[in-house]
């Protein structure tokens, strides 16, 4: 069959990113081919045409406009497909044909990166990587809004499963050997109802971190020895370096998760006690102990209160100097009411600043950083100008 040179492009990238939909740049649209087109037509609802119509085989074709991408990409990846956004980097004004190249992989835990807009999207930024080795499983925790970054190994299988209940991520990645693992499968995709890909990594976890955190060795991430908390863990880095085409610079810390101090509860515990889902009614929010708390203001302390609800302290001093903090509010009512109004005003800066270190940050993000920033400066000259010394003490 005679392709056309754009066609033999399309083709050309398809065939690297078989596994998602490819959203192909022509001028204005982003267009999408046969079988992407079937899926793009029965999930996004748009027209199904075809390109050439006269020759003996026409092409299957869906396409949208590429300034709607924040309208139609949630809904593919919220159906669970990784979308390949395929850009024209060269001049459309030059004569040859317009060279295009695949710039990223949009995926559940990546969609916020999009910009500003994506922000109110179902879901978080939390990837996680999961490895196993007979009774030994590895788990890497990446959370993208705020570039946390930890791992953990487990000695069974129920231990590991009651964590990936917790952590509320957004998608797994699996070694392509536990991807049929019928049990794992099941139990993350039926009863969790997560997003699940496989990925094939064939390097060496230990070589690739001391170079990616120019050390000798991993001491001092609390790693040397964890050799499948390691593997997961490059694993995970190698996995979204490659969507997001980009070295992740930004993030610079790991560390290993022993779960000391923190009370240790089972998914049957959080559940039965309604934590962060009430299952009578299906909701986050009523009839749960998150709902009852949740009077932040900030999506970042509102992502810190569901942490915390799901790994209560337990060492005493800690407790204590928490409620000396709540009290320190609550013996001022006035100083609270003026601090939780600025609060509105802080946007999400921690996804604010993965964009701006993925270079792909607009206008809005620069003005919603520059509004937060202000009033982050008039809570500290509030909390400063007070008389709650233990509020300053804190502060300084």
């Amino acid at each position: 069959m005679n392709v056309t040179p754009a066609m033999a492009q399309y083709y050309d990238l398809k065939d690297v990113h078989k596994d998602s939909i490819l959203f192909f740049r022509m001028w204005d649209f982003y267009e999408m081919f046969e079988d992407d087109a079937r899926i793009a037509h029965k999930v996004l609802g748009i027209a199904l045409t075809t390109r050439n119509k006269n020759a003996d085989n026409p092409i299957l074709l869906a396409g949208i406009p590429f300034h709607a991408k924040e309208k139609y990409l949630p809904l593919l990846v919220g159906a669970w497909y990784k979308v390949a956004i395929a850009e024209q980097v060269s001049d459309p004004k030059l004569k040859w044909i317009v060279q295009r190249e695949v710039v990223r992989v949009v995926t559940p835990a990546t969609l916020k990166l999009e910009g500003e807009s994506y922000e109110n999207t179902e879901g978080n930024s939390i990837i996680v990587s999961l490895v196993n080795d007979n009774e030994y499983y590895g788990i890497s925790i990446l959370d993208l809004s705020n570039h946390n970054w930890k791992c953990c190994e487990f000695d069974n299988f129920e231990n590991c499963m009651w964590e990936l209940y917790k952590i509320a991520q957004s998608e797994v990645i699996l070694e392509k050997q536990l991807f049929w693992n019928e049990k794992i499968h099941e139990l993350l995709s039926k009863k969790y109802g997560l997003n699940i890909y496989y990925y094939e990594f064939n390097e060496d976890p230990y070589k690739m971190l001391t170079s990616r955190f120019a050390t000798k060795n991993l001491e001092w991430y609390g790693i040397e020895n964890k050799k499948y908390a390691q593997r997961a863990s490059a694993q995970l880095l190698k996995y979204i370096g490659e969507n997001q085409r980009s070295d992740l610079n930004f993030i610079k810390n790991l560390s290993y998760e022993t779960f000391s101090g923190y009370m240790w509860l089972d998914e049957a515990t959080i559940k039965s006690l309604d934590l962060i889902y009430n299952m009578a009614i299906w909701s986050k929010t009523q009839g749960t102990l998150f709902g009852v708390l949740d009077e932040t203001k900030t999506a970042m302390w509102k992502r810190y209160l569901r942490e915390q609800i799901l790994h209560p302290l337990q060492d005493i001093k800690e407790i204590e100097n928490r409620q000396k903090f709540i009290e320190c509010f609550k013996s001022d009512s006035i100083l609270l009411d003026k601090i939780r109004s600025e609060l509105n005003f802080v946007a999400d800066i921690d996804a604010i600043l993965t964009r701006l270190s993925l270079e792909r940050s607009g206008p809005r993000d620069l003005l919603s950083l520059k509004r937060s920033l202000e009033a982050i400066k008039q809570v500290i000259m509030l909390i400063e100008k007070s008389e709650n010394k233990q509020l300053k003490k804190i502060l300084n």
